[in-house]
């Protein structure tokens, strides 16, 4: 008789079934040399996240041992703390070892903190009797006995060898916290007495004892970068009011936004376990406060007063913007800073340029002005630019006089017309020929020496071109009475000829 074909799913369950029996060993042994990478890759190969070896060490248990909070949670996205559940099931056989056991006597307090999110009991016993607690204590864990015991423990459960956690503990600290909590005998605030039903719970501030209906369990948040609350407390309801008490007072004082009332919330809260991100919100709110109050303290200043002063000013006014958007300042206020900055460093540059040494040249003068355009259009000191254009004026003034001393030099040369007809036409200036080009430039002459008087241009440079001008007008002087006597000679020829 023929075989029956296999279905698709059949097939597909085999292949998935070879593939992790091949990839089940490497995961293993990745997760014992607590190669991350290695285990994560593996897992997504196909590996069985509950494959066990032969003495039941599962990948879970040797992320538990090592501590490895990555692996760990990747292990529990992919269902492997579901196998050590054990509550309300007393059919299914437990494992010889507790991924939470060896969390607990290792003291890796994140992986303890991950591992009881997903439920995972800490009132378990491990092969030879122990609870997380027995483990938590053995290990000499502070911080992991702290947890467990805010979960509600009996602390005088015996193992399978009669002891407690008490007995197997060695650390100073654990033991004190260990008979602090045996020595009380009955709830704090109720008065119920404890029993190995009536579980002892500590409070995870004040580390005093209570039975379970005087307790509140939550989770917090770890750190204020934390996403999700994973942290497990425990508080009795007088800690709860005061923790109540002082998370109301931060978020009233986030509404009234003052630096007082801000400061006052924070000193309160300072030794309480309050919200850490509402405690980290406030400090960055008071940060943004003082910061701005910093800014308008740099801001005093306001216009540039001498150079000397300015180095300070800038400095501190920078640092304070980059405080201001550090700390998440109001944006109007930085930009008014940065708006004034701009302002002080034009007039800073333009008072350089300004008083430093000046020269008449093209580069120099076109320097100034844009120092001067740019400090305008920062809306700089009227007296500043006032100074700086005047000065502008006066260079250009000062440029244009030493051209026209420069062009009438050859010709001032000479004393009279007559030794200016003599020399060499070629050497003289081309407006000196004619009368009226002559006449042309000495007026030209005299509005540039006119406007350099306005612009108060350098004395010595004015007394030249003055002097200059007072020849030119007295050559041109010759120059017209010799050219009017030619004129009449050629007149009374023609008419003689007549």
């Amino acid at each position: 008789m023929a075989e029956e074909p296999k279905q698709d799913g059949d097939e597909d369950g085999e292949e998935d079934a070879e593939r992790a029996e091949k990839l089940n060993p490497e995961l293993l042994a990745a997760c014992m040399r607590n190669d991350t990478e290695t285990s994560m890759n593996l897992l997504e190969q196909g590996a069985d996240p509950c494959c066990e070896d032969a003495r039941q060490w599962s990948p879970l248990v040797w992320a538990a041992s090592h501590g490895n909070e990555s692996l760990t949670r990747q292990l529990i996205k992919h269902g492997a703390a579901d196998v050590y559940k054990y509550e309300g099931d007393s059919k299914t056989k437990k494992k010889k070892h507790s991924p939470l056991h060896w969390a607990a006597f290792k003291g890796h307090l994140k992986v303890l903190w991950l591992l009881r999110g997903q439920q995972l009991s800490h009132h378990e016993r491990d092969a030879i009797g122990n609870t997380a607690l027995h483990q938590a204590a053995a290990g000499g864990s502070l911080e992991c006995a702290c947890c467990l015991m805010a979960q509600g423990c009996d602390v005088f459960a015996k193992n399978d060898r009669g002891h407690t956690p008490y007995v197997l503990c060695t650390v100073p600290e654990v033991q004190s916290l260990l008979l602090k909590a045996m020595d009380s005998v009955a709830c704090k605030a109720t008065g119920k007495q404890f029993s190995s039903t009536v579980l002892r719970y500590l409070c995870s501030w004040s580390l005093d004892v209570f039975c379970e209906s005087a307790v509140t369990q939550t989770l917090v948040y770890e750190s204020p970068d934390a996403t999700v609350q994973e942290r497990p407390v425990t508080w009795c309801t007088q800690v709860r009011n005061t923790i109540q008490e002082a998370e109301n007072q931060l978020s009233h004082a986030m509404h009234l936004n003052t630096l007082v009332a801000i400061s006052a919330a924070l000193l309160s809260a300072e030794d309480k376990p309050v919200d850490c991100k509402l405690v980290h919100q406030c400090r960055n709110v008071k940060a943004k406060l003082e910061s701005e109050i910093q800014l308008g303290e740099a801001m005093q200043v306001q216009t540039v007063t001498s150079l000397d002063e300015f180095g300070a000013v800038h400095e501190r006014l920078s640092q304070a913007i980059e405080d201001a958007q550090e700390k998440n300042a109001d944006q109007a206020r930085v930009d008014a800073a940065l708006t004034l900055r701009r302002k002080l460093m034009s007039e800073a540059s333009l008072m350089r340029a300004v008083q430093g040494p000046q020269k008449t040249t093209v580069g120099h003068i076109t320097m100034l002005e844009e120092l001067t355009k740019a400090a305008q259009a920062e809306s700089a000191n009227e007296d500043l630019l006032s100074i700086a254009k005047k000065l502008i004026d006066k260079l250009k003034s000062e440029r244009e006089v030493q051209h026209r001393i420069a062009a009438a030099g050859p010709l001032c040369a000479f004393d009279s017309f007559k030794k200016v007809v003599a020399a060499p036409q070629d050497s003289l200036p081309e407006w000196s020929h004619e009368t009226e080009q002559f006449e042309s430039f000495h007026e030209a002459y005299k509005k540039v020496v006119e406007d350099g008087d306005a612009a108060q241009i350098n004395s010595d440079l004015m007394t030249a071109a003055l002097k200059q001008l007072a020849e030119l007008e007295h050559l041109l002087v010759e120059k017209k009475q010799t050219e009017e006597e030619q004129n009449m000679k050629a007149a009374k020829k023609k008419k003689g000829k007549k």
